[in-house]
């Protein structure tokens, strides 16, 4: 029997776990992650058939492995995974930025397995979050392949990303990484730094009062977790440094239209309307657009994907 090995199984370790078993052929699914107990979640909702809290088996047979942690935790699990990984492995993972973990694959996978990143976009911030098998559908799922990927594992991946029901979207890595600052690390850095002024003003007890959804979805990003943020802002900080710059040469623009051209300023306001309109007339699905169900393209790329995975993996 091939294997698929999922590891970390928190929101979408475990969505992709479950989007896979619903077109689910003869291989297994095995769930790792450190809290063990979040694996035996997994379990108990059917993202995956057994549950395994030591790496080394957890990796056995697999010919698949999907590495759904923190960016902070996957240098030194690249590193850890490589003696146990089978020859011919194909590794992808769901980081949002893709230059580094794709310097970390080859520099530990190299000449053992095919790496090929990938970073659904799903838009989830924070609050109840309820792993679902319809998670990606009609998403963007971006893929960046390492020089040492074989055609194989490249086909492979696109295989599980239409299961998915996602959109693959093969992208330079250093370009994802800019436009990943631009869309999202610097809407994050602008939701705490309006939450750090409003918050800490004298008035705020009685401003907060005054604050409703505006506000709320203003400062929405400002609830991610610390932590992990602060590693992607670092890693990513050669990129991101040129967007806060923009950002704030923007903003800058906007405070001198407003004392000296409050015309122009309109301009720039019906302007700025008009280029957010345009984003959801684009080509293909919009990530705020409700999820749409593709029953009969589902199953066609279930058989072609599952097919390829059945022949892998086997001693």
């Amino acid at each position: 029997m091939s294997r698929v090995t999922i590891i970390g199984t928190g929101f979408v370790g475990t969505s992709i776990g479950l989007a896979l078993k619903e077109r689910k052929a003869s291989f297994e699914i095995v769930g790792h992650d450190l809290e063990h107990a979040r694996a035996m979640e997994a379990k108990k909702l059917g993202a995956v058939d057994r549950a395994e809290w030591n790496l080394p088996a957890a990796l056995e047979r697999a010919s698949l492995v999907v590495v759904a942690t923190p960016l902070r935790a996957m240098e030194k699990l690249f590193s850890q995974m490589s003696e146990f990984l089978e020859p011919g492995c194909i590794v992808t993972d769901t980081a949002s930025l893709k230059a580094p973990t794709l310097d970390w694959a080859e520099k530990s996978f190299d000449g053992r397995a095919s790496f090929v990143g990938g970073h659904p976009i799903v838009g989830t911030v924070g609050g109840v979050r309820t792993p679902s098998s319809t998670l990606f559908q009609g998403r963007t799922y971006c893929l960046v392949a390492a020089s040492s990927a074989s055609a194989e594992a490249v086909d492979q991946v696109i295989r599980m990303v239409k299961v998915l029901g996602a959109e693959p979207l093969f992208i330079d890595p250093v370009e994802h990484d800019s436009h990943v600052a631009a869309v999202g690390q610097v809407p994050a850095l602008v939701a705490a730094a309006l939450m750090a002024v409003t918050g800490s003003s004298p008035s705020w007890r009685d401003g907060q009062r005054l604050a409703g959804p505006a506000f709320g979805t203003a400062t929405e990003l400002s609830m991610l977790d610390p932590d992990e943020q602060r590693v992607q802002l670092e890693v990513n900080r050669s990129v991101l440094r040129g967007w806060i710059q923009a950002f704030q040469d923007q903003l800058g623009a906007f405070g001198r239209m407003l004392d000296e051209n409050p015309d122009e300023l309109q301009k720039a306001l019906e302007a700025a309307r008009e280029l957010r309109a345009s984003w959801h007339l684009g080509i293909g699905p919009s990530n705020d657009a409700p999820a749409v169900e593709l029953p009969r393209a589902r199953d066609q790329f279930s058989s072609w994907f599952f097919g390829g995975l059945g022949g892998r993996g086997k001693k």
